[in-house]
């Protein structure tokens, strides 16, 4: 007999960590807004700038894409608990009598919280991202009524490989023979040796988290979530919603404003970029339908290998859509797309740098204050940050994801939107435009 999502969350509280992360919030209001016989979400949240956990979830419950649970469901926020910790410490820093309040009362685990910044010193993304991974998994093994395990991970924890299942593959380093290295004082000689065939510490970390959770989650149910460059909301709490810069949102504004004119990539490449609500929905689904069993489930919520998005496509939408609400600050937005570096750095001379060097000139001559080349060096750093994934394609399956989708009701279907193959760019690239217009640019 079937259960609908919302039911399978009757009475059943939640652990969240990363809850006050981009993809963390639309997943908390997703799970207040639609799953309302939820009993508790507990909330790992740090104490900083001395601002209480207490302080910190206040605060987070004012922003704008709360505003539905506002009008329509206020009590919703009673449901939250912050519980004060913090990933990288031993026993995630929790204390004693929240550990054991945890361990009685929580049934289901989403493990989201992890250093996502690409150029992260090793030994801190191996703290956060691997051992914090562990502590979690340790703190879900307590809990008397465990019945999901949700790990967060990557798409691409697996760049070495062109076409990426999912599946867990055997894991880039012997966890045992990392931590041993840690221990003597790693050099970064050797980490570059480690992470070789993957362009930073994040993915590499990720990969071994991975495994660790495959390898050591014992008894408890466990699925892994692989997000690839997750985007503005398509739906859900609001159209278009984005709140950072991270992923491609700052590359897609450049390109929207005219700033940047040149990308190391191939029109047929692809990017895979996929909604922070198909996420969201694919972690809500994926643990109501978690079955006990020794295999990890493993889902990719990602675009490339079912719904390609092409860059030379995603490019001419993003133009299509600058010229028509006239956002640009240089006028006819354009890209051009070369597979030699040298072209790159030509052109960005030519076409980006040496205009603003002139632009800075007039601004001085008018006596005002010179701003155009420091933008251009963000726009630079902005492109380069994300040369490796323009740079290269992967084909990422997400026919598990599409299957578990299709396994929903039609209701279901239509509450927590979670395949990837739905996606009709030609619609949805305009909204992500419209979210950094209206959420990040604020116009």
């Amino acid at each position: 007999m079937y259960q609908a999502i919302a039911e399978c969350y009757e009475g059943q509280s939640v652990f969240m960590t990363g809850g006050t992360g981009f993809l963390g919030k639309v997943l908390l209001e997703k799970l207040l807004y639609s799953c309302p016989g939820i009993e508790k979400v507990y909330l790992l949240v740090r104490e900083k700038q001395g601002a209480t956990a207490q302080q910190r979830v206040q605060k987070l419950l004012e922003q704008p894409l709360f505003s539905r649970i506002k009008e329509e469901k206020p009590q919703a926020f009673e449901k939250i608990i912050p519980i004060v910790g913090d990933i990288s410490e031993p026993q995630l820093g929790i204390k004693a009598e929240d550990e054991e309040l945890l361990a009685e009362k929580v049934s289901i685990v989403y493990h989201v919280a992890a250093t996502i910044k690409f150029n992260e010193p090793f030994e801190q993304a191996m703290n956060v991202n691997v051992a914090g991974t562990g502590r979690v998994l340790n703190l879900s093994k307590r809990m008397k009524n465990v019945k999901a395990f949700v790990y967060v991970s990557t798409a691409f924890s697996n760049t070495d490989r062109k076409v990426i299942e999912e599946i867990i593959y055997p894991a880039p380093a012997s966890l045992n023979e990392v931590k041993k290295l840690l221990e003597i004082g790693i050099t970064d000689a050797q980490v570059k040796e480690l992470i070789r065939g993957r362009p930073n510490t994040y993915t590499f970390t990720k990969a071994l988290a991975e495994n660790l959770v495959a390898d050591n989650h014992g008894n408890v149910p466990a699925v892994i979530i692989r997000p690839s460059i997750v985007s503005s909301s398509k739906r859900e709490p609001m159209v278009g919603w984005i709140d950072n810069w991270f992923g491609a949102s700052a590359l897609i504004t450049t390109i929207m404003k005219g700033l940047n004119r040149v990308l190391l990539s191939s029109r047929d490449n692809s990017l895979d970029l996929i909604p922070v609500d198909y996420v969201s929905n694919l972690i809500i689904v994926a643990a109501a339908k978690c079955k006990c069993s020794k295999n990890v489930g493993v889902y990719n919520s990602s675009t490339s290998g079912e719904n390609p998005l092409r860059i030379g496509r995603l490019a001419e939408l993003i133009i299509a859509d600058s010229n028509k609400h006239k956002f640009y600050d240089v006028p006819m937005p354009m890209v051009y797309f070369t597979r030699f570096k040298w072209v790159v750095l030509l052109i960005t001379l030519f076409f980006q740098t040496l205009p603003a060097y002139i632009a800075d000139i007039f601004l001085l001559i008018r006596g005002k204050k010179t701003r155009y080349v420091k933008i251009q060096s963000k726009v630079s750093f902005v492109r380069d940050t994300l040369e490796y994934f323009t740079s290269n394609t992967w084909s990422i399956s997400s026919r598990q994801t599409t299957a578990l989708s299709q396994s929903l009701s039609p209701s279901d279907r239509y509450l927590f939107p979670c395949d990837p193959t739905d996606i009709d760019w030609k619609d949805y690239i305009p909204t992500y435009c419209q979210g950094i217009r209206q959420f990040l640019c604020k116009t």
